[in-house]
């Protein structure tokens, strides 16, 4: 009778505006007291309307928007209004979604979207009510509302929200878990690890008021606290061991990740935590650890694959930073308006990519190497080895200021003269002398330069002989004349050692995006680019760079003018062991010439390199070579095209006298010497002088010898001079439209005009009380990670096509306590302390009929544990597991032959190489994650790729996962050794599998499930018993040595019981 009445008074309050058919009455009569745009009408408007009415310019149609209120109310073309408050008849919108006509009717027929009656209903009552439109829920600031309960303050307020919200449905909390299952679950929520029986025990028997609040504060002390934290900050920092893309090559992240595990362990307030891994370099007088904090934004995949464009794949890094922030700590789908504005939310494509500008500014490289780390690098130095380094730096000063003060002295004591003049000559040391004369073939494929067997060119790669500066040169100009010179003949040099050298060329190439290599032996992408090079950019400009590794250890100097095209022209260049790029010295036609340094962050060896599949990068012998580059992967292989002749290589740095000299050789023009170049000359040969100089390479020579071996690992480093930022077409890299700033969206309040535009302000945004979004994201992450789900279902999106929060005032009150001072263990604690959270996880039919889905929290939810503790768990009861925390990555039991299947590119990556010892048995946290073929075991039970940002795994069940528990070699190990233990733990069967029970689930076992595992082991027994060459084969599976004073028939039975305990539903769940 009631829902007769309320259809009627539906019909009539709605018949007076506008004639709506009855099977919409029906749902309107049921819908709730007051409609409500944010929880009940906005949802509908984005999904069946926003396409052609939302935020995205080039799909709106009509000039409509449903986005914006002013717009939504305003009068359309028609002189209609979409939304008219109060009054459905004038609201076009009513009229529309209920019209017969297609060509009328909205969602259009070709949109193939459709409003059930219910969702009519929701927005014809939301008029009727007066439409009042509200901002989206998580772009206003949250509120720390009270509850009537407030006046108890004992009761935890989670609780109070919690409570209220039940009552509205008529619900209550359920019983209180047991002791022993609360235990279990508090011991997996808080470190990923079941407690043992010792440990079960001892909070059984503790009769103290306080005994489960001190047991939080006892566990959230300990290393495995830390590490169960770590585990879901790793996907969603996209943590792994390699690059994941091409060859996906080998990196070295694990330094970042034990730093995650310090910080988690030593409750770093969450606000300074994020700040140090987005910006710590750009700190006040940064140290090193926060600097290591930013291989956070590092941990994005990277391309090695030869011929792609390097500035495309550099801005895939940069997007991939920019929709990590938004995904992590915003939980925006910011990503989706690189290519447009958004389709629902109000955020544009300018947003976007000023976005990016944050991110866009660090000297990297968008194709990498196959294996190896890439610039900008961190070195850990340990502080005995930064002390020794220090010493040798005080050194350093000492020595140059001794030869600052001999300098002067020396003014004195060489003083003009017309005799000292005429007696000053010429005497650098030469090492090598390439004249370019002639060409004799000394065997088959291989052709002698100037007589010289170790300068030398291939057949097919000869140039040309012609008329040059002094007798012959040679011309190149084919894709393979090129030429070489062994290091019998120029040794492979070291930054430590002072060197110049000299040639005479003749370019008749300037060619855009072209270099010109006229010495090297720097190697490609696959040897780090590792070694020395000088070669002509594409403007004609003289580069020389001295590479450790690119594009950040090294120093790179480049000459301000651009050398003559067809003319000759002698270029000579010194190096004077410093390892900076003031050390370098460019001279043209004997006069020194202005250059620039572009890169000055040498530190490390230059000696090349090449991979070594068991010692990884290991020196090597690379002869130089002239005209052509050994790097082609970018498709320039640096072709000299023109004429070269009279090369001349020295030891030491060449006076400026000296090179007056050597281009006076075969120049035409002579000019006199100036006194002061002789002088300097005279200075810098002198004795004392060349002794200091000496100690000086000595003491570099100490210094990188120490430095050498420190560890490095990639991190995050302004340029000087920040790079444009641009907006691009639909996202393509090679399509700007125009530049932009550095700027956070629109529709979030904006940076305070005194924080710096950088990562540090951005930081420090993210964290200012006005964003609505950081808190709730961060306190809605934990929720999920404490209750199984969050408090807004969707973490990754907190937008308008996100769910919407279950419990909005208590996710509101939680943030805005988060914000107080963002200790992130209090606010867990609070969490488990909440009788929300000790609830028994057991359902019944009226939370099943009223709240299928747990919404409502009328109980505790039952949730498969993640794959790495499920691993984890099985090793713990076991006795297997290895509880050393940090260090490098090990690689459990795998599939043989996995990796190179998959990938043979990366050299130390091909095959998969097991872990010996304690090692195979540390905790999945510690796991060596390859991207194209991450733990099989562990992907199966929905462990992530760690390719993007993951705040929420997928959940699934498959038969895999069955097959995994049963047979894995790690898990079927583990329950070799559970089995020892069950057997060694009591006296009797019954009492020994009871005993291996409880381990497993942290309870006894029912009558039943005790007598149905007797009888498997016993059935086991006879069969093993019978069959003692299956037993053998049970107990050999994994590397672990079985216990050979247990009868192998009894060990082998007991395996299968303790296999099915692994196996079973209460061991890889939580409850």
């Amino acid at each position: 009778m009631n829902k007769i009445l309320a259809v009627v008074l539906a019909g009539f309050l709605l018949s007076c505006s506008l004639e709506v058919p009855n099977e919409i009455l029906i749902e309107y009569s049921s819908l709730p007291e007051e409609v409500d745009f944010n929880y009940h009408v906005k949802p509908i408007l984005s999904d069946r309307c926003y396409q052609c009415h939302g935020p995205d310019e080039k799909t709106r149609k009509a000039g409509l928007r449903l986005d914006v209120e002013s717009i939504a109310f305003s009068k359309l073309n028609s002189g209609n209004r979409a939304f008219s408050s109060g009054n459905l008849y004038k609201s076009e919108s009513a009229h529309r979604i209920i019209h017969d006509d297609p060509d009328v009717v909205m969602p259009p027929p070709e949109a193939n979207l459709t409003l059930t009656n219910r969702e009519k209903a929701i927005i014809f009552k939301w008029i009727e009510q007066g439409a009042e439109w509200k901002e989206h829920w998580a772009f206003l600031p949250p509120k720390k509302q009270k509850s009537k309960t407030d006046n108890n303050p004992s009761q935890n307020p989670i609780d109070r929200f919690i409570k209220k919200r039940l009552e509205q449905e008529g619900l209550d909390f359920s019983p209180k878990a047991s002791k022993a299952i609360l235990a279990r679950r508090l011991y997996l929520d808080l470190t990923g690890l079941p407690p043992s029986i010792a440990e079960l025990d001892a909070f059984l028997n503790d009769k103290n008021d306080h005994s489960y609040e001190n047991l939080v504060d006892r566990l959230m002390n300990t290393d495995a606290y830390a590490e169960r934290l770590a585990l879901d900050w790793l996907d969603l920092s996209r943590y792994a061991d390699s690059h994941g893309l091409h060859a996906d090559g080998i990196r070295t992240m694990w330094p970042w990740r034990d730093w995650v595990l310090k910080a988690f362990k030593e409750n770093m307030p969450y606000d300074q935590f994020v700040t140090w891994q987005l910006a710590g370099d750009l700190l006040p007088e940064a140290t090193q650890e926060q600097k290591l904090a930013t291989a956070f934004n590092r941990n994005s995949p990277m391309t090695a694959e030869g011929g792609v464009i390097d500035e495309e794949w550099r801005l895939h890094y940069v997007f991939d930073r920019t929709e990590t922030l938004s995904t992590a700590f915003l939980g925006l789908t910011v990503a989706c308006a690189k290519c447009h504005d958004h389709k629902f939310d109000p955020i544009s494509q300018k947003d976007y990519f000023q976005l990016t500008a944050f991110f866009n500014s660090i000297r990297e490289l968008g194709m990498t190497g196959d294996d190896g780390d890439y610039g900008p690098l961190l070195p850990l130095s340990s502080e005995e080895t930064q002390a020794k380094l220090d010493q040798l730096n005080e050194g350093l000063s000492n020595i140059k200021k001794e030869i600052s003060i001999t300098s002067e002295k020396l003014q004195e004591v060489y003083k003009y003269s017309e005799e000292l003049v005429a007696k000053t000559k010429a005497k650098p040391e030469l090492v090598f002398h390439g004249g370019f004369e002639k060409m004799s073939e000394i065997k088959k494929r291989r052709h002698s330069v100037d007589g010289k067997r170790d300068f030398y060119g291939k057949i097919d790669q000869m140039p040309e002989i012609v008329s040059g500066i002094k007798g012959n040169a040679f011309q190149f100009s084919k894709d393979h004349d090129q030429l070489y010179i062994t290091n019998k003949l120029i040794p492979n040099l070291e930054w430590t050692d002072p060197f110049s050298f000299s040639i005479w060329l003749n370019t008749s190439k300037r060619k855009e995006g072209s270099s010109q290599s006229l010495i090297a032996n720097s190697g490609g992408k696959n040897d780090l680019w590792r070694g020395w090079e000088c070669y002509l950019d594409d403007q004609n400009k003289v580069n020389l760079r001295l590479i450790n590794i690119a594009p950040s250890n090294l120093i790179h100097v480049r000459s301000v003018d651009s050398l003559q095209l067809n003319a000759w022209q002698h270029l000579t260049l010194t190096v004077d062991g410093s390892g900076k790029s003031e050390g370098v010295q460019f001279f043209h036609n004997g006069k020194e010439i202005e250059t620039e340094g572009v890169v000055d962050n040498l530190y490390k060896t230059i000696k090349p390199t090449t991979r070594d599949r068991e010692k990884g990068f290991v020196s090597a012998q690379r002869n130089l070579i002239i005209g052509k580059s050994y790097e082609g992967s970018t498709g320039d292989y640096g072709l000299f095209t023109g004429k070269l002749d009279e090369l001349k290589f020295f030891n030491g740095v060449l006076t400026p006298f000296e090179i007056q000299s050597i281009y006076s050789e075969n120049s035409k023009q002579k000019e006199e010497v100036q006194w002061p170049v002789v002088q300097n000359h005279l200075i810098e040969k002198d004795p004392k002088i060349l002794q200091l100089k000496k100690e000086l390479k000595d003491n570099r020579e100490q210094y990188l010898e120490i430095y050498e071996p420190i560890p490095e690992i990639m991190v995050m480093r302004e340029m000087e001079e920040p790079r444009p930022t641009y907006l691009y077409n639909r996202g393509n890299y090679n399509e700007p439209l125009h530049t932009v700033e550095a700027e956070v969206p629109g529709v979030l309040p904006a940076m305070d005009k005194n924080l710096p535009k950088n990562r540090l302000g951005l930081s420090k945004w993210l964290f200012d009380k006005k964003n609505p979004l950081t808190a709730r994201v961060a306190v809605n992450r934990y929720w999920q990670m404490i209750f199984g789900k969050g408090l807004v279902a969707t973490p990754n999106d907190f937008g308008v096509q996100g769910q919407l929060p279950s419990h909005p005032e208590l996710l509101d009150w939680l943030a805005v306590s988060f914000t107080e001072d963002w200790d992130l263990n209090a606010l867990i604690k609070k969490m488990v302390l909440s009788d929300t959270y000790q609830q028994q996880s057991v359902s019944n039919p009226s939370i099943d009929q009223k709240d299928p889905n747990n919404l409502l929290l009328a109980r505790a939810n039952a949730s498969r544990l993640p794959a790495e503790i499920i691993r984890d768990n099985a090793l713990k009861v076991s006795g297997l597991l290895n509880t050393k925390v940090g260090g490098e990555s090990v690689r459990p039991y795998q599939p043989k032959g996995l990796w190179k299947e998959k990938n043979n590119f990366s050299t130390f990556l091909l095959e998969y190489k097991e872990s010996q010892g304690e090692d195979l048995y540390r905790r999945g946290l510690y796991t060596f994650i390859r991207r194209t073929s991450p733990p099989p075991n562990m992907l199966t039970f929905d462990a992530t790729s760690r390719e993007v940002c993951t705040v929420k795994r997928e959940v699934t069940s498959t038969p895999l996962q069955a097959l995994v528990l049963l047979n894995d070699p790690q898990f079927f190990e583990a329950s070799r050794i559970f089995a020892e233990r069950i057997i060694k733990s009591k006296d009797t069967l019954e009492d020994q599998i009871s005993h291996g029970f409880r381990l497993a689930t942290a309870r006894h076992p029912k009558e039943e499930e005790l007598e149905i595992l007797i009888d498997l082991y016993k059935s086991q027994y006879q069969y093993f018993r019978q069959n003692r060459d299956k037993a053998y084969q049970v107990l050999s599976v994994g590397e672990k040595a079985r216990d050979m004073n247990l009868y192998s028939v009894k060990t082998a039975a007991m395996t299968m019981v303790a296999n099915t305990l692994l196996n079973h539903n209460e061991t890889y769940t939580k409850r």
